[in-house]
């Protein structure tokens, strides 16, 4: 008997990646490993700075009053008003590391810097503690911490690059810029402009406009009683309505819409929602 052996069909060579697949995988890569890099980072910051190996400083001073006070920090910054000068309480927490302060005072503006020298090898928490006299504008620059600004009586300006920014009770106009931070802003006697490219946004009790930014994260507005316009790349939108009439403009490209607010054309008060990735509602007044 003759026996006949069938041979193994080859298996197909795989299809060659085109040169955008290749790029698109190790963009990937390296994301996912700065990612990983940053975490654990972050996780040795925490576990350095609550050892017993850590440093904590802390020292306070005062200053004349300006119309403007600028606070740029590395960590937590709080600002409130009170009296007629410039209170500055700062606490440094490190861990083979420095913090360099410094100030500059001129006739218009009084500038207080708390930064980390970050080119050391260690870790390191610079915080300022605030308070300055009715009328001061303020402006806070701060990354890696948090920012809280209450009872102020002028005009706020909040750059954060790493933290959250909880904003209540400010007679005067309010912007918060901030990466990768939450952002709340209540109870404001003026206009409010907020823009985040990575976090939630919730605005409430606000007398003036409204306008809201952001590339990534939640929007809720309630109890705005003027014009609102609201943008958002990837996140839902809800605004509650005061009961009043608004002419109301909704945009979106991928996500469901729901109006249940008094809307009328024909209104002076403007809502504008635009989204690209998420559902947008036009609420009634909120609960």
């Amino acid at each position: 008997m003759t026996s006949t052996l069938e041979r193994p069909v080859d298996a197909p060579s795989p299809t060659p990646r085109s040169p955008r697949a290749r790029a698109l995988t190790w963009v990937g890569g390296i994301v996912g490993g700065v990612l990983l890099l940053s975490g654990g980072f972050s996780a040795v910051d925490l576990l350095a700075l609550g050892s017993e190996g850590a440093t904590t400083v802390t020292e306070s001073a005062t200053y004349a009053g300006a119309p403007v006070v600028e606070l740029v920090a590395d960590g937590h910054v709080t600002v409130t008003t009170g009296g007629d000068r410039v209170e500055v309480d700062r606490t440094a927490r490190t861990v083979l590391s420095a913090a360099s302060y410094r100030v500059d005072e001129s006739p218009d503006r009084l500038r207080v810097s708390y930064r980390c020298e970050w080119w050391r090898p260690g870790f390191c928490s610079a915080s300022l503690d605030v308070t300055v006299p009715d009328g001061t504008a303020v402006l806070v620059r701060t990354s890696d911490g948090s920012v809280t600004a209450t009872t102020l009586r002028g005009p706020l300006d909040v750059h954060v690059s790493d933290g959250s920014v909880d904003v209540s009770d400010i007679d005067g106009d309010v912007t918060v810029r901030s990466s990768d931070a939450r952002a709340s802003v209540t109870d404001v006697r003026g206009t409010v402009d907020v823009s985040s490219s990575d976090g939630p946004i919730e605005v409430s009790d606000i007398s003036g406009d409204v306008i809201t930014r952001s590339s990534d994260g939640r929007t809720e507005i309630s109890d705005a009683r003027a014009n609102i316009d609201v943008r958002s790349i990837d996140g839902g939108v809800t605004v509650y309505g005061t009961g009043e009439p608004v002419a109301l403009d909704i945009t979106t490209l991928d996500g469901r819409q729901t109006v249940e607010g008094a809307v009328d054309p024909t209104s002076s008060t403007h809502v504008r929602i635009d989204t690209v990735d998420g559902y947008v509602e036009y609420l009634g007044p909120r609960g």
